[in-house]
């Protein structure tokens, strides 16, 4: 029944009831004709003050009547999310968080996303609000598009599970240009996520502008957020951390995480799948998390191929699976740049050792660095006085497209300047006594603890000579006495490490290999990660969004893909004579949800309101124009009683 024709229906009963009461007040009257003197005479005798405080009463039950009416037809709004007496809304502007995380399991419901949640709370709120235009902004595309009714949002690829990250400081800024260039009205901006930390990024610089634009918008515009909160329960998620080929062998990094609390010991089927062939594996979760490594056979083919891992499906399905892919087996190369003498033989070792067959390692003097084959090099170490000139800027380019170096002391004086950090000067041990590290980061770097725990023996490295690492970078092993034996610098998408002594049994013994093997063997890993991130893309990044125009196929039986969505779901996919293997940020399995004093912060001078849905079965907004009509009936029916005459007394 339309809302017109609940006016009328409760506007002839506001009408009919008081007509009835008059009626029978008539007939009453006719029956009592006999009375109607003694009436008189008695109301005659009344009060002057009992008949002015009825008349009042009457006066005010007329007046509030009236009232009512003009409140039902105007149509008020009360609910969590508009407030009370909300003004009629024109345009909304829905930004959608279509993110990994959104699939979770709705608070309170076992068979809706959050996601799901999200849409059907706002196709009810529109409705009570008379199907306002609605504008959606989905945080995969980040594209405005018109929708032309609520129904339809449930059933649009723009709203359906993606396996992508949220950007919402970009939605929101979106969202005010289109406020600003369009002429829309009385909008209203609403933001629909699960206020996960890394989505919001609260520390971002951009929330200035962002306050400043809602601020300065044309008209008054609120923000409204409905937050579907809730920390993930009953979820574990699966990632490849990294997958390497090694000869007939692909070696798999694996991780396994949960956000529960409880981490009592869990027994989780892993399904490992590679070019078609299947296996599984129990693996046992004790902590929040675990690492573990898998190698699968590729077998005699040098081809390329491709895989996944998956786990049985929980609460969240879009972290249950992670993809990969690889290429053909070519050689590891390194270019140690060497100034000579007993430092380079040890380094040549370690960066191809006997047994690794695929690794290989070219020896450059100084002068001939610029043989340096940029474009197919894992790794360079560079153990000669800092470079400059065309070879730094070389060097530094290699460096952001991905490269590793690894960057010693020379022998000598050093004044030159790279990447910001300076070589210092050359100190020596007393005798019978050496430069210790006693602090080094066990979590990150080329030092870090093994797959499974694995401590690399920093402890037993002892050096006798060292330079001191001159400029700011981020220290990753310090001496004894604080100052930094190894720092990094990040640049662009590579990876720069200075040490400060050799290995050189002059210097230190570094050459025992307990140190200086898996620091090389690691970084040459990481340098070689460059060459399979051409097998490898972030779903949902600019790499991707790339090929967005590509007739995909999608290579991996895991599940299928609508076409138009293939940018927005992990796996392994083809287009042309290229394999591209997808997975979901890692920021998507980081649960940190912002909080209300976070929220309040970001948006501090703007007019926001907040809707926490924690699976309750309250309504995003409730129209209360029934209960003024209601209210109506009530105080005319007041009014007729009122008035009606007191019953004649027979004598």
């Amino acid at each position: 029944m339309s809302f017109l024709q609940q006016s009328l229906l409760w506007g002839l009963l506001a009408v009919a009831i008081p007509i009835v009461i008059h009626l029978l007040n008539r007939k009453r009257h006719r029956t009592v004709k006999w009375a109607a003197m003694e009436f008189l005479l008695k109301a005659t005798r009344e009060s002057r003050g009992k008949k002015k405080l009825k008349h009042l009463i009457i006066l005010a039950c007329r007046g509030l009547a009236i009232a009512a009416l003009i409140f039902a037809i105007s149509r008020p709004i009360i609910g969590d999310f508009f407030g009370w007496g909300s003004q009629r809304v024109d345009t909304v502007i829905l930004i959608l968080d279509r993110s990994a995380s959104m699939e979770q399991q709705a608070p309170g419901n076992t068979s809706k996303s959050k996601r799901t949640s999200a849409i059907e709370n706002v196709q009810n709120a529109l409705k009570e609000l008379g199907n306002p235009r609605l504008i959606l902004i989905d945080s995969a595309s980040g594209k405005t598009q018109s929708i032309p009714s609520p129904d339809a949002l449930a059933e649009i690829n723009a709203t359906s599970a993606t396996d992508t990250h949220s950007a919402i400081p970009a939605l929101i800024s979106t969202a005010i240009d289109y406020v600003m260039a369009s002429s829309s009205g009385n909008s209203e901006i609403w933001v629909a996520s699960d206020l996960q930390k890394t989505d919001w990024a609260p520390d971002q610089g951009s929330w200035d502008s962002i306050r400043t634009g809602l601020n300065e918008l044309p008209q008054k515009t609120t923000l409204r957020i409905l937050a579907i909160a809730s920390p993930p329960t009953g979820n574990t998620s699966i990632r490849v951390l990294s997958s390497r080929r090694s000869g007939d062998e692909l070696l798999l990094d694996l991780e396994l995480t949960r956000p529960d609390e409880d981490y009592s010991s869990t027994s989780i089927p892993v399904t490992f799948s590679i070019n078609g062939a299947r296996s599984s594996e129990k693996i046992t979760l004790n902590g929040q998390s675990y690492q573990f490594q898998k190698r699968l056979p590729i077998g005699g083919s040098n081809a390329s191929g491709h895989g996944f891992v998956s786990i049985p499906g929980d609460t969240n399905p879009r972290d249950n699976a992670s993809f990969f892919a690889y290429g053909e087996d070519s050689p590891t190369k390194t270019y140690l740049i060497s100034e000579g003498g007993e430092s380079s033989r040890w380094l040549t070792l370690a960066s191809a050792p006997p047994g690794f067959g695929n690794n290989q390692s070219v020896l450059l003097s100084p002068e001939s660095a610029h043989q340096i084959d940029w474009l197919n090099t894992a790794l360079i170490i560079w153990q000669a006085p800092l470079p400059d000139q065309i070879i730094a800027q070389e060097f530094t380019r290699y460096i952001q497209s991905g490269g590793a170096a690894l960057i010693l002391p020379p022998r000598g004086e050093s004044e030159s300047t790279y990447l910001g950090i300076q070589w210092g000067d050359l100190t020596q041990s007393t005798r019978d006594e050496f430069f210790i590290v006693d602090d080094w980061n066990q979590t990150e770097g080329p030092l870090k603890n093994g797959v499974e725990g694995t401590q690399i023996p920093v402890s037993k490295f002892k050096a006798i000579k060292r330079r001191s690492i001159l400029g700011e970078a981020t220290v990753l092993a310090s001496w004894e006495d604080a100052t930094p034996f190894l720092v990094r610098r990040i640049l662009g998408d590579g990876t720069a490490i200075f040490a400060a002594s050799l290995p050189d049994y002059r210097w230190s013994n570094l050459a025992d290999a307990d140190v200086l093997l898996p620091l090389i063997q690691r970084m040459i890993t990481t340098g070689d990660e460059r060459f399979g991130s051409t097998f490898a893309a972030v779903t949902g990044s600019i790499n991707q969004q790339n090929i967005s125009n590509e007739v995909l196929t999608r290579l991996d039986s895991y599940a299928e893909s609508q076409s138009s969505n293939a940018p927005y779901h992990s796996g392994v996919w083809q287009f042309g004579a290229r394999t591209l293997a997808t997975n979901r940020p890692k920021a998507e399995d980081q649960w940190q949800i912002i909080s209300n004093a976070q929220l309040s912060t970001l948006f501090e001078g703007t007019s926001f309101k907040l809707f926490e849905d924690k699976g309750q079965s309250d309504a995003l907004a409730q129209e209360i124009w029934r209960a003024f009509l209601i209210a109506m009936l009530i105080f005319l029916i007041t009014e007729a009683i009122l008035c009606l005459q007191p019953k004649a007394v027979k004598h």
